[in-house]
C-alpha cells in the first residue's frame, strides 16, 4: 500500500511536486538583439532588446536571466535571455497584460578581445546584429 500511496497515475509525489513548482509559464527565451553600439575601445558592446516599458518604479516584466558571448576569430555571438515575470505561471492564473515590444533596453557584453571588424552575430536569430 505504502508504495501505491506515492505513485499517481504513474508518477511519484516528488516529481508532481517538482513539475508544479517549475510552473507551467515564465520560461526564460533567448531575445533577438535590434542593434549594437561598440565602445571607443572596441572590448565593449551595448546590444538593445525589445521589451514593454518599465512601470515607474523601474521593475520591469522582462527579467535578464542569462547573457551569453563567444569570440572567435571572425566574429562575436552574443545573446540575451530573459523571463517575462508577468506572465502567469499556470494555465490557470492570470497574467498582467503588458505590451512587450517597443521599449529599448540595453544590455552590456565586454569582449576579451577588440572587436577589430569582426562581425557581431545574435545567438537568438544567427544573424548580423546592426551597428550604430
Amino acid at each position: 500500500m505504502a508504495i501505491y500511496a506515492t505513485r499517481i497515475l504513474g508518477f511519484t509525489v516528488a516529481e508532481i511536486c517538482i513539475a508544479l513548482s517549475m510552473g507551467c509559464g515564465q520560461q526564460a527565451h533567448w531575445y533577438p538583439i535590434e542593434s549594437a553600439v561598440v565602445g571607443a575601445d572596441g572590448r565593449t558592446i551595448t546590444a538593445i532588446i525589445l521589451t514593454s516599458e518599465p512601470a515607474p518604479d523601474g521593475t520591469s516584466c522582462q527579467v535578464v536571466t542569462s547573457k551569453q558571448v563567444s569570440e572567435t576569430s571572425n566574429q562575436v555571438v552574443i545573446g540575451v535571455e530573459a523571463r517575462n515575470e508577468c506572465e502567469p505561471r499556470f494555465p490557470w492564473e492570470e497574467g498582467i497584460a503588458t505590451l512587450s515590444i517597443g521599449y529599448q533596453r540595453e544590455v552590456r557584453f565586454d569582449l576579451k578581445n577588440p572587436l577589430n571588424g569582426r562581425q557581431i552575430i545574435d545567438r537568438a536569430t544567427q544573424q548580423v546584429v546592426p551597428r550604430f
